[in-house]
């Protein structure tokens, strides 16, 4: 029951971005709309491939995706970005941290699984945190490109300097060692091969 209860946070989550797509439609933010709605549609990425690939993944995982997306649709669209600054952005650099390093350590176990590789819990704890930071990287230069070619965002300029930039990378890296010190407590009392049983379903109800 606690799986089907924390689904609905991530059902929350996604009807509060559908919301914003609305608002942003109704207000005539076009490039607002067309980004919430890229940011809805990202939201189903998850369950579409638990769905085709008979995956279970733990309900945390979904929720984390649509929130982290929330905080982003609604930075921009409700103008947080601005109102809370420097408060929500890093808030939301922390938790896209945490969301990212989470798919880096799930997907490098289910890997595992599937290529054989016989990777070890401290190679597994390692590659998360280097997972995270190196996506929290390439956002940082998504971000630097935006405001050099089309002179910022939605809610103006995506970087405000050198110390914006380090604070944001600083929160993404303090998100990934979250999830890492989690595997590591987690590895002290389960083997790798449960989490991926428990991906596939065999141990589910466990």
């Amino acid at each position: 029951m606690e799986k089907q209860y924390g689904m609905y946070l991530a059902y929350f989550f996604q009807a509060l971005i559908g919301l914003n797509c609305i608002y942003a439609f109704v207000t005539g933010n076009i490039a607002g709309f067309f980004s919430a709605l890229i940011m809805f549609i990202a939201t189903l990425v998850p369950f579409i491939i638990a769905h085709r690939m008979n995956i279970h993944f733990p309900w945390f995982v979904f929720f984390l995706i649509a929130l982290a997306l929330w905080f982003h649709t609604a930075g921009y669209i409700q103008g947080y970005y601005e109102m809370f600054y420097p408060y929500y952005d890093k808030i939301a650099h922390l938790v896209s941290g945490t969301t990212v390093a989470l798919l880096g350590f799930l997907g490098v176990i289910f890997l595992d699984r599937y290529w054989n590789m016989n990777l070890t819990a401290p190679f597994i704890v390692g590659f998360t945190i280097m997972f995270g930071v190196a996506l929290g990287a390439f956002w940082e230069i998504y971000e630097f490109l935006v405001d050099n070619i089309f002179g910022g965002s939605l809610a103006g300029p995506m970087q405000n300097g050198l110390n914006d930039t380090m604070l944001d990378m600083m929160f993404v890296l303090a998100g990934s060692i979250i999830v890492a010190i989690m595997g590591v407590f987690y590895f002290r009392h389960h083997r790798k091969e449960d989490i991926v049983g428990s991906l596939n379903g065999d141990t589910a109800d466990n």
